[in-house]
């Protein structure tokens, strides 16, 4: 909900407070209602507010309790239970209590264990005086950003990339590594590393403590290996889960009113359906958000996202996408300028739809990570009668007929999910061979995949929570990289509902998202209930690049900037005349433009 920077005096000098100050201000384009600095002895904080709607409101910072200071960017659940446990430990806060009185009300009753104590998405610089030290934390999921660096003896952090780079101690060399993992696999694999080579991210999940002139970081958090749940009746377990799943949405929706990232598929309406819940005819309301194909692509994501707004009774804006080409705007829209390279040839329209959302509220409900948290087990009928358990697959088949009222799908797509060819594993042909060899990039090729834990109760769901998508996701959506004052908050990763799923034992009336389609039944429209998950039937970089001819790149071309990591030469048509890449996807083939126009973009040059 705000913008915050720290920085550590080296040698225990006091802090330049010209330089909090020019923190505090940079960051007033993500928290515009309020910016304030602190310039302490050996450390200086900045603080940007955004006011989004929650009650209670975010206060300025920085918090301060006694010799105790805390910056963060915070958005806290179970406040009642934590402001309960504190009591117990001798820190009263009242229920109306800001989420920096909470972090530093835990700080001082627990110490760096408070951080297990703490649900919700957080992340937070605490400059403890009287100990001459800073902790800062992530949280498990890593929703919100922490970024640092160590120039000259100190130290610098902030929720902002591009604050850190503020230091007049931090450079601006890139990262060959990073640069590397951006062209083959458009995130960074190792959830430390950013683009810039002498700033790094705090992992999710993670701890930072700064003493001495030293930086520790340790991990506190990994999913739990929870005992599997043991409900007599399926309605038991859908119970829990509505429950829970009602939590998440409703504490992450402003009474005043909420935006959703709502296509038509299951997850992102059902949220809505439970933000409509939670504001409960409250004046502002919940308004949907769709992105959709008026013909060029062949995809139904308008006409359910439609129709499952007309059943909410919600309003519903949609924007069509065919009219957008790849690369447009950039070099000429500065919010099309992010702190690090994204793999978004159609960044603008991400921006405008954000625009839209941002002019209704401060907050934007998102259905990501829905697919992995509630992975289906895997032609689990098929195992059954593999396994000589007929009667047992035949009991499954038919509780699963009575609770969705049709037979069980075959499996196909999971079946070819699990056997499809694996992601590439060569090296594009344009990469320079220098760079591949320099960052050893052949055996990182292989690197860093998420294989299923042996014995978990949902293997295939922890794997796809450990994927280093989620926290890049974030980021990008962050308003540090958008410069948009909208903060997108994500349900389906509330750490009480991730755990739940986690223990359910698999069973066929699950796959299919079963428990989200019995627990949504009279709140969504059927037709949405019994929508099958469909992927786009084409590639919507191919049909633009075929609808738009010779020119639907706008006459962009790679210049030298890209030199030292990519063999221009080699590019296939999407960047210099030359024939298509045999197999190569165009997608892939489109990256070495991605690095060219964002490297033009930090040195002010068009795209």
């Amino acid at each position: 909900m705000s913008g915050f920077a720290a920085v550590v005096s080296p040698a225990g000098e006091p802090a330049d407070p010209a330089l909090m100050e020019r923190m505090a201000a940079f960051l007033s384009f993500r928290g515009p209602d309020g910016t304030r600095s602190l310039a302490l002895h050996g450390c200086g904080l900045a603080h940007a507010l955004l006011l989004t709607g929650d009650r209670p409101e975010p206060t300025p910072g920085p918090f301060s309790l006694g010799s105790l200071h805390v910056v963060c960017d915070a958005r806290l659940d179970a406040r009642l239970e934590l402001v309960r446990a504190l009591g117990d430990a001798g820190e009263a806060a009242g229920a109306d209590a800001s989420a920096a009185e909470l972090v530093a009300r835990a700080y001082r009753a627990w110490g760096p264990a408070c951080v297990h104590r703490l649900v919700g998405d957080f992340a937070f610089a605490a400059w403890d005086a009287s100990a001459r030290r800073l902790f800062c934390a992530r949280d498990p999921v890593g929703v919100k950003l922490l970024y640092h660096a160590s120039p000259g003896g100190g130290f610098v952090c902030s929720n902002t990339l591009e604050c850190v780079r503020l230091h007049p101690g931090v450079g601006s060399t890139l990262d060959d590594v990073a640069v590397a993992d951006f062209l083959v696999r458009s995130v960074p694999l190792e959830l430390d590393r950013t683009i810039r080579a002498e700033v790094r991210a705090l992992p999710p999940g993670h701890t930072l403590t700064v003493a001495d002139g030293r930086v520790r970081i340790e991990q506190y958090w990994q999913w739990p290996d929870d005992p599997p749940l043991r409900y007599r009746r399926v309605d038991e377990y859908v119970e829990h889960f509505m429950e829970i799943f009602s939590a998440a949405v409703r504490e992450r929706t402003p009474p005043g009113g909420v935006g959703v990232l709502m296509s038509g598929g299951l997850d992102s309406t059902s949220i809505a359906a439970l933000a409509v819940e939670a504001v409960d005819g409250s004046r502002g309301g919940v308004r949907a958000f769709t992105a959709h194909s008026s013909g060029l692509i062949r995809e139904e994501e308008g006409r359910y996202a439609a129709l499952a707004a007309e059943g909410l009774g919600i309003p519903i804006t949609l924007l069509d996408v065919d009219g957008y080409r790849a690369f447009e705007r950039f070099g000429g829209d500065p919010r099309l300028v992010r702190p690090e390279p994204v793999d978004a040839p159609f960044l603008a329209l991400q921006v405008d739809q954000a625009l839209q959302a941002a002019r209704h509220a401060r907050v934007l409900l998102a259905g990501f990570g829905g697919d992995a948290v509630l992975r289906e087990t895997p032609s689990r009928l098929t195992r059954l009668a593999a396994g000589g358990h007929l009667l047992r697959a035949a009991l499954e088949a038919v509780a699963y007929a009575r609770l969705h009222r049709r037979l069980p799908r075959p499996g196909v797509r999971t079946w070819l999910r699990r056997h499809a060819p694996p992601p590439p594993t060569s090296i594009p042909a344009w990469i320079d061979p220098e760079l591949a060899r320099r960052v050893g990039l052949r055996e990182r090729m292989g690197a860093f995949r998420s294989p299923a834990p042996a014995g978990a109760t949902r293997p295939e769901a922890r794997a796809a929570l450990a994927e280093p998508l989620w926290p890049h996701l974030f980021a990008t959506l962050d308003p540090g990289a958008t410069g948009i004052p909208l903060e997108v908050r994500h349900p389906f990763f509330d750490v009480r509902l991730v755990r739940f799923l986690l223990s359910i034992p698999p069973a066929q009336w699950y796959n299919d998202k079963g428990i989200l389609r019995i627990g949504m039944k009279g709140r969504l429209p059927p037709a949405v209930l019994r929508r099958p998950k469909s992927p786009l039937s084409q590639d919507p970089v191919e049909v633009r690049r075929r609808a738009h001819g010779d020119d639907w790149l706008g006459g962009r071309t790679l210049g030298p900037e890209v030199d030292p990591w990519v063999d221009r030469a080699r590019v296939p048509a999407v960047a210099g005349g030359l024939a298509p890449g045999e197999g190569a996807p165009l997608w892939l083939d489109l990256r070495p433009m991605s690095l060219s126009v964002w490297l033009r973009g930090q040195t002010g040059g068009g795209g």
